[in-house]
């Protein structure tokens, strides 16, 4: 077991790396997820630069399974293993101590927060945002970090996807439907899709993502090229992939997550709570919240996401933040302007800007901006 008391002074104290501030959640947000492991006997580790991997590697007392340059994030990555009767906050105090500039965490689980529900024969999503029925060709690649993907599934069949698997086996109707929103009929037209199957299987059998995937994950998006990723993927805070989406966020990339369906009391889920991504939260077709939606200053903008029709499975209506993201996601894509700002300040103040306010006047903490608007883009409304 981690102890708890050591792991959270690690956890709550920012790291300073090439101007990476580290911006953790108050300890009481940190220590409710204490157990949200996805794999409790490894530790991830991150670098600026191979000397540093280096002497680690020479000084750590642990068996190293892995070591990777993140040639996109500017990044060394380490994997060790923790022997018995060590707990992560011991092993991040050691490594920390050993090599100050570097940042180790525990490897956290990050899950796809979507609920199906019964088909209600409506479709409204696209008129309610200001999206050309005939869809808005996309300026830059996009990139998923979701489950695996069927690329034979309707609307999918047609579109350049490149798929690489971050971690074994693992189911595809998640990533397929998340696809579907982006890249669909009627959605981005001519987009190439860069697809990260992430989601493995915790220790307990359950499927999610764990941090080093990601990571993975977010380099491999960045090396390609990659203009903006949608993660509809949503879980603890974590050091290494604070210190990860920054590194992406310095280097141009727009990430836009799904702010979770933990409720209006819940904590705040990561990535989408990060400042350096889009947190998108889920409203219906009469601009009511989502019923488990989160509530909080991280929320940036809204989009459809209850009873959404995708063409998965002949045709589903799936609703939560993860659906609603694509749509973000989608929109910041079409824009010529707006595919390319580089970073995710940049996009929220441009998203801010079109955005159709509800709620309090301005941005607030359940709607953010408000609903995103793609009247404008590639000459639709």
């Amino acid at each position: 077991m981690i102890r708890l008391a050591a792991l959270l002074a690690l956890l709550a104290s920012p790291t300073l790396s090439q101007g990476i501030v580290l911006d953790p959640p108050p300890t009481a947000v940190i220590a409710a997820d204490a157990g949200a492991l996805y794999d409790t006997t490894s530790l991830v580790v991150l670098t600026d630069d191979a000397a540093g991997a280096g002497r680690l590697t020479a000084a750590a007392p642990f068996d190293l399974l892995s070591r990777e340059t993140l040639g996109g994030l500017g990044q060394e990555m380490l994997v060790f293993r923790l022997p018995p009767g060590v707990t992560g906050g011991e092993a991040i105090r050691q490594i920390e101590t050993l090599e100050p500039g570097a940042t180790a965490g525990v490897n956290h689980a990050y899950r796809a927060p979507v609920a199906a529900s019964l088909p209600k024969g409506r479709e409204y999503a696209n008129a309610l945002i200001g999206w050309p029925a005939a869809g808005c060709a996309a300026r830059v690649p996009v990139g998923i970090l979701d489950t695996d993907i069927d690329p034979r599934a309707p609307g999918l069949a047609g579109v350049a996807i490149e798929r690489r698997s971050f971690a074994p086996g693992g189911d595809t109707a998640h990533g397929t439907a998340i696809a579907q929103l982006i890249a669909g009929p009627g959605r981005l037209t001519g987009v190439r899709l860069y697809h990260a199957a992430v989601i493995g299987r915790t220790e307990g059998g359950e499927p999610a993502a764990g941090v080093d995937t990601l990571v993975r994950a977010l380099n491999w998006m960045q090396e390609s090229g990659v203009g903006i990723v949608n993660v509809s993927l949503a879980g603890p805070y974590n050091k290494i992939l604070d210190r990860a989406v920054q590194a992406a966020d310095r280097r141009g990339l727009i990430v836009v997550a799904a702010a979770g369906n933990t409720g209006r009391d819940g904590p705040p889920r990561y990535p989408a709570a990060f400042r350096q991504t889009i947190g998108v939260t889920a409203l219906d077709a009469a601009l009511a919240l989502y019923t488990d939606a989160p509530e909080g200053g991280h929320i940036d903008i809204a989009a459809p996401g209850v009873d959404v029709f995708v063409p998965r499975d002949g045709g589903v209506y799936l609703s939560g933040t993860s659906v609603a993201a694509p749509f973000v996601t989608a929109v910041l894509a079409a824009d010529p302007e707006a595919a390319r700002l580089g970073s995710a300040a940049a996009a929220r103040e441009w998203l801010a800007g079109r955005a159709r306010d509800l709620g309090p006047a301005g941005p607030d903490r359940l709607y953010g901006s408000g609903l995103v608007q793609a009247r404008g883009a590639c000459g639709g409304g």
